[in-house]
């Protein structure tokens, strides 16, 4: 109080001294009307008053500012983007964290499981998370159910948008979404009433959105190819670029999900193996140009989980089955007409045990240790790769050792054999009798 009395002192000795400089001023250059020298000195008082008026306000001002700098508590919230959550892997992973399942230790990995497939001494998971979950229906069974598991955590921020991977505008429309929630700050009061800034940052972006046809290549339509190299990969390929500037700024990792068809194709997925291959491709060129920037890029190959996936969706693969009827000709359908049908009655016998959209993949499942670790890991894997079945394990070593020694005969039947899927015939009626 007495140092600010001090000053206001000053600033009127300032103001005095300078009243007195004016008057001698006008004795010197021999102003003699009282009037003339009135006005002058009046508006000199004024000026030097309102000068020094705004400067003692811009003091208080910065200073006021300053103080609020340091109250304010800067916290960066990661940013996960993830495709494809409407079912299967995305759905899966985005309802784990919002029930907090992904801070249980409920999978008891041993030692030497954790020393060959996982580095989860390093993992880094912050309390809070924002999540963008890409649907490609927001109203669908599994978003709405998302919507509704995110009102009961606060640690988690989901935001659950629309994306067509086959749609360059819902691209450009997504990463505009990504791109403006990045530049937001969000002000929140902490637990001692100090100011807390919440800003975004960049951290993952996991690309998981698939479509799967599961017919002979030669019944393919265009139409159905093309959605399935726009999405697979096309489209992942655009989004990852257009998010690129943030990711070198961020030092954010790419997450792209794979298949065991990106190693060893099969009869019955070819186009869906072909697109799986580029993207594992992609992400093998990509990691090398990429990590200079600091820019991590990953392939994750989640296994066997078809049951808990819509990718065999039986209302879709039905409504593909017609639309290939439909575009062959009179010769295809003459030659695979029955054909066709018995390999769709063959797949119809699954439906009955994939479960419904909105059932998560189980909890025991190793997929969600190794995906944890993809994202979260200080120094993740190039690459992961979820343990198969006994049996697809043993499949593989077989075929690849076929396969490398040379014997392709012998393992194309041991694929054929593997993929148990009805074996065309020129006898088609002996065909259809067999499969019933």
């Amino acid at each position: 109080m007495i140092l600010r009395l001090n000053k206001i002192r000053s600033k009127k000795c300032q103001c005095v001294v300078t009243v007195m400089s004016i008057m001698k001023i006008f004795q010197f250059i021999n102003v003699r009307n009282h009037y003339v020298i009135q006005s002058c000195l009046v508006i000199s008082f004024i000026t030097v008053t309102i000068w020094i008026t705004t400067v003692l306000r811009k003091k208080k001002k910065n200073k006021l500012n300053a103080q609020q700098c340091v109250n304010k508590k800067k916290i960066s919230i990661p940013l996960v983007i993830i495709t494809g959550c409407d079912t299967g892997l995305g759905y899966s992973i985005v309802t784990r964290y919002l029930k907090g399942e992904h801070l249980n230790k409920n999978q008891n990995n041993s030692k030497i499981y954790n020393m060959l497939f996982s580095n989860n001494k390093a993992l880094l998971v912050p309390n809070k998370i924002a999540i963008i979950a890409f649907c490609l229906n927001p109203n669908s069974p599994g978003a709405k159910c998302l919507v509704q598991l995110s009102l009961e955590n606060n640690n988690i921020q989901l935001f659950v948008r629309q994306l067509n991977l086959t749609d360059n505008d819902s691209i450009k429309t997504g990463v505009t979404f990504v791109t403006d929630l990045l530049q937001q700050n969000v002000d929140t009061i902490g637990q001692h009433n100090e100011t807390v800034v919440l800003k975004y940052e960049l951290h993952a972006l996991v690309n998981n959105a698939a479509r799967m046809v599961m017919a002979e290549y030669e019944w393919q339509t265009s139409k159905m190819i093309k959605e399935q190299f726009e999405v697979n990969i096309l489209g992942p390929i655009k989004l990852t670029a257009m998010l690129l500037p943030t990711f070198r700024k961020d030092k954010s990792r790419v997450i792209n999900v794979i298949s065991h068809c990106a190693y060893l194709p099969l009869p019955g997925v070819s186009i869906y193996g072909a697109t799986k291959a580029a993207v594992r491709a992609w992400t093998l060129g990509t990691r090398v140009e990429l990590d200079i920037h600091g820019i991590k890029m990953i392939t994750f190959s989640p296994g066997s989980f078809y049951l808990h996936s819509s990718i065999m969706n039986g209302q879709q693969r039905m409504i593909d089955y017609k639309e290939m009827c439909n575009n062959m000709n009179k010769e295809q359908l003459a030659y695979y007409g029955a054909f066709m049908f018995a390999y769709q009655n063959y797949l119809g016998n699954i439906d009955v045990y994939i479960s419904p959209p909105e059932t998560t993949i189980p909890s025991t499942n190793k997929i969600y240790c190794q995906m944890d670790d993809a994202l979260w890991a200080v120094q993740p894997k190039a690459e992961y790769n979820v343990r198969e079945p006994w049996r697809y394990r043993i499949y593989f070593a077989v075929a690849w050792t076929l396969s490398s020694l040379g014997l392709h005969y012998f393992k194309d039947k041991v694929v054929r054999q593997f993929v148990a899927t009805p074996q065309f015939h020129n006898d088609i009626a002996s065909q259809v009798e067999n499969v019933s």
